[in-house]
């Protein structure tokens, strides 16, 4: 969905021109508009950045709109310099997506990315089983969009569906490649929401912290998506073999051990290493929640928070020495790994939160006043469906951590005027979020999946309405089910 300029005077450029106007007269003229009550005059000014720059990151990019966004609060948006930088780069939040960023690009580094997908399909029970092979291989990409992100997870599954189809004979335009190709992406993205501390949920849920001051518990969090990534796993798996029917004789005799061609699944003493320190950060940013509250390691952890729980580790991989260079080479990870518009995105959201919430701009209670026929004649149940639905909808065509962003002040007023928990409605929009896999404006993975030579734009928008409609059922069922018995 974004613009980019190029050399000479090309339509694209003028459209690029027309776009960053636009995002700069929203951005500083939307204030200049008589308030609409209960609006107050720094209310005005804040709806305008924040659709200002939700126009420059749906539009043109995420980057230099999100600066300019961090500009505009401290002219218009009454935030002072030392306030905002404290709120923004200073935010522990946006640290911690900084060192994750550090930390998943090592994994990379290091082939580990590879390994866990590999490592799934070559299980023996899978062979001479297709749909079971179809199962487990979507279960690995689940985990590894998890562990890394879509993108790179998503590669990596079609380098080895790519090698599954040559050993059996599959060709471009067979059922089964064409479905696994769109699979693949699928249960990359989906997989990404799982954990709580990883770019798009991180960038929603401390949104909704910021705006009211509540944690959602991130292990409770973790078992719902976990439950839901499986449910959609299976599903996806009845899907292709009642509706989809693909040829699956080629499968029945693939012997899955010549997939590893490379010797992936062979881990030297360093891939041993970094596999120990990614299962330390997994048990430590949890431990809190299990530990004993008194007992001295959840003292500790909790003191350095989950920010430092990811510094510590991050630094004890630089520090080690693997001949005589460091196990984490921070530089390189940091050039190779960090996404900073991601990075920008949630530094410009963390301070714009908490100046939305304030009561002086007034937009908790416009929002509330415009929710006011769903919030007297619909349910808490009909809001959480409904909001999820909306949540899925915008993400097809706006970048997913702006949509949840956009949605946290609607999730806050309608829980807070309602009197009802926000953990069901706020998980419900993290989950739906992720289900960007229509368009190649809804995520960078989308992209590439039309992109794919081995995928035609029919065949993905035949298949992708069904998948997510389908998939927003069960998060739903599965949100409303638990939810109501673990928060």
């Amino acid at each position: 969905m974004s613009v980019t300029a190029t050399t000479g005077k090309s339509p694209s450029q003028k459209a690029y021109y027309i776009h960053t106007a636009i995002c700069l007269i929203i951005i500083f003229g939307f204030g200049q508009l008589p308030p609409m009550d209960p609006l107050t005059p720094l209310g005005m000014n804040l709806v305008g950045i924040f659709l200002g720059v939700l126009y420059g990151w749906v539009f043109i990019e995420i980057v230099w709109p999100s600066l300019i966004g961090l500009l505009a609060l401290m002219l218009v948006g009454g935030m002072k310099p030392l306030t905002l930088w404290n709120k923004s780069f200073g935010d522990p939040i946006v640290q911690m997506m900084f060192f994750i960023f550090v930390f998943c690009a090592t994994i990379n580094y290091y082939g580990l990315s590879k390994f866990i997908s590999l490592w799934f399909i070559t299980r023996k029970f899978v062979v001479g089983r297709p749909w079971m092979f179809t199962l487990v291989f979507l279960a690995s990409m689940f985990v590894l969009g998890a562990l890394t992100s879509a993108s790179p997870a998503a590669i990596i599954g079609w380098s080895i569906l790519y090698g599954v189809c040559e050993v059996c004979g599959y060709k471009k335009g067979d059922g089964y490649p064409t479905m696994m190709v769109f699979g693949i992406v699928f249960a990359s993205q989906v997989g990404m929401s799982i954990i709580p501390f990883k770019q798009a949920p991180l960038t929603v849920l401390s949104a909704y912290t910021t705006l009211s001051g509540t944690h959602i518990d991130y292990a409770k969090y973790m078992l719902i998506a976990a439950i839901i990534c499986a449910i959609c796993c299976g599903l996806f798996v009845l899907i292709g073999k009642y509706i989809f029917n693909p040829d699956m004789d080629k499968l029945r005799n693939l012997d899955p051990r010549k997939l590893d061609t490379e010797g992936s699944l062979s881990l030297s003493g360093v891939q041993k290493t970094i596999l120990v320190f990614l299962m330390l950060l997994v048990a430590l940013l949890l431990a809190p929640n299990f530990l004993p509250s008194d007992f001295f390691v959840t003292r500790f952890l909790k003191s350095i928070g989950n920010t430092g729980v990811v510094m510590l580790l991050v630094s004890i991989m630089a520090c080690i020495r693997v001949d005589g260079k460091p196990l984490l080479r921070f530089k390189a990870m940091v050039d190779s790994g960090v996404t900073w518009s991601i990075v920008l995105l949630l530094a410009f959201v963390q301070p714009l939160s908490s100046q939305m919430a304030s009561p002086s701009s007034g937009i908790t209670t416009f929002l509330m006043q415009a929710m006011e026929p769903l919030m007297g004649g619909g349910s808490p149940l009909i809001f959480t469906l409904v909001i999820g639905f909306v949540a899925a909808g915008l993400t097809q065509v706006m970048n997913n951590g702006a949509v949840g962003v956009a949605l946290m002040p609607v999730v806050y007023s309608y829980c807070k005027a309602a009197g009802i928990p926000p953990e069901l409605p706020v998980i419900m929009v993290v989950m739906c979020v992720h289900y960007a896999f229509l368009t190649p404006a809804a995520s960078a993975s989308a992209a590439l999946l039309h992109g794919n030579e081995w995928a035609d734009a029919k065949s993905i928008w035949r298949t992708a309405p069904i998948v997510i409609f389908i998939t927003w059922l069960v998060t739903a069922l599965v949100i409303v089910a638990l939810g109501s018995l673990i928060f």
